[in-house]
């Protein structure tokens, strides 16, 4: 599960000539929640787009259940994000850190995950857009996955990472081809610290 995150533009170095033209108050969030709108890369570019996806199908621009993860083993089968995932509307979020909330000594303790290297974690996710007609949303989920050994104390479910060589084709292939990216890590390659809480970094 993912229901907090981070796209802090110093942290995300190796995409600061790709987001030179972006107004930093767009993706220089340090506590980002389901419905707030960030930055997300799909096959024709860079989008922003609100967290917690409405299938186009919905009446209703409010669902009565949530959307911001979609679980990687039903993905293509639920409706909600079949149609995506069939049309092929995947996308990246780049995220400098994310938040879970493990139970340690019985009290909820926050716990920052990033990479050891510094760079931007890369989740896998799905984009859609509604319409009804004037009011449009540009929508995206999480796919999320089991959480690897390293971090399942954390929680047991991650959001799916994608590598940076892994990028082109998780954008572009088909959805029987992307079914083969959608599988957990057996090392997240993620350091986990103890913090106060997202708004506090």
């Amino acid at each position: 599960m993912c229901g907090a995150f981070e796209q802090d533009r110093d942290a995300m170095h190796r995409w600061n000539d790709l987001l030179a033209d972006w107004p930093s108050d767009l993706i220089d969030h340090k506590n980002i929640r389901p419905t707030d709108e960030v930055l997300t890369l799909d096959a024709e570019g860079f989008s922003l787009r609100k967290w917690s996806l409405i299938p186009r199908w919905s009446k209703d621009s409010k669902l009565k259940y949530a959307t911001f993860n979609a679980r990687g083993e039903t993905v293509a089968e639920k409706p909600a994000f079949r149609d995506a995932w069939k049309r092929s509307q995947r996308c990246i979020v780049p995220a400098s850190a994310y938040f879970e909330w493990p139970i340690i000594d019985g009290k909820k303790q926050c716990h920052r995950l990033s990479r050891s290297d510094g760079d931007a974690i890369l989740f896998g996710g799905l984009w859609e857009t509604w319409q009804h007609g004037e009011d449009q949303r540009n929508t995206f989920t999480i796919i999320t996955t089991s959480a690897a050994n390293d971090i399942d104390w954390v929680h047991p479910r991650t959001p799916l990472i994608i590598d940076n060589e892994h990028i082109d084709h998780w954008l572009t292939c088909s959805p029987d081809e992307a079914v083969g990216l959608v599988i957990p890590r057996n090392d997240s390659g993620l350091c986990v610290t103890p913090v106060s809480s997202p708004k506090a970094l």
